[in-house]
């Protein structure tokens, strides 16, 4: 059954309706008719069985038949700060974190990174993620959207911090911990943050003052990745450890 957003508030209305794209998709690409069944999420955690009442080119009516509370959302509350990148690479993190179960991601001004977000241009850039992290929980089934924070300097978020169970800095150094050994000896870890670096990694002086200010520093082991695939990895690997990945592979 296909599903598309709408506001809690719109779908608890009385009148739940659907405009703009999703209607030329409802009419001319599925070619559902009134008495057909859709599925709503509402951006907060729950689903909802809805029934077309009426479907006019503009606007399809429909009424809620269930409600129910996603089961798609990971036991584990992973934030992921990541180091702000060059191009369109942080539209492709955006969505892949959603695919992933994160619960938020914090845009991160790192020593090494190019961008420099200014407000103006911020906001138009999160409206952007947004409706990319709403497409994408579209395909990947999930109901509770991704949280997107302001960009925040990397000095102020290591010292805003201390709230999480478990605080990770990821860095490239083949000497450091190695990640499957250190996370598996902290499974009851719920609210996690991970750091990721930017094209070129974190420097070492912001290493060592994560972890002066309690971050634990580990490294995917020999290999040097791309900060847009150490992002997904670092979420494969939390969501394994404390999340809702861990049945599908056997732990070492």
């Amino acid at each position: 059954m296909r599903r598309f957003f709408l506001s809690r508030e719109a779908i608890l209305s009385g009148r739940p309706t659907l405009t703009g794209p999703d209607v030329r998709h409802i009419r001319t690409v599925l070619r559902l008719h009134p008495g057909d069944e859709v599925l709503l999420f509402d951006g907060e955690g729950c689903d909802y069985r809805a029934r077309i009442e009426t479907a006019t080119q503009k606007t399809v009516t429909l009424s809620v038949l269930e409600r129910f509370p996603s089961i798609s959302e990971s036991s584990a509350q992973i934030t992921i700060g990541q180091a702000l990148l060059k191009g369109k690479k942080m539209d492709r993190i955006v969505r892949q974190v959603t695919e992933l179960g994160i619960y938020a991601l914090i845009p991160v001004i790192a020593q090494r990174c190019v961008p420099r977000p200014r407000t103006d241009g911020w906001i138009r850039k999160k409206h952007r993620w947004e409706a990319i992290a709403r497409e994408s929980l579209k395909q990947c089934r999930r109901s509770q959207a991704l949280r997107l924070e302001p960009p925040t300097a990397f000095e102020a978020l290591i010292e805003n911090s201390r709230d999480s169970d478990l605080r990770l800095i990821f860095h490239h150094d083949n000497a450091l911990s190695p990640t499957q050994s250190m996370l598996y000896q902290r499974g009851d870890a719920s609210q996690i943050l991970a750091l990721v670096g930017p094209e070129g990694g974190f420097t070492t002086e912001e290493v060592a003052a994560a972890m002066d200010s309690g971050f634990v520093c580990v490294s995917f082991g020999p290999r040097t990745l791309k900060a847009d695939t150490a992002v997904v990895a670092a979420c494969a690997v939390l969501q394994h450890a404390f999340g809702d990945m861990a049945g599908l592979l056997k732990k070492a």
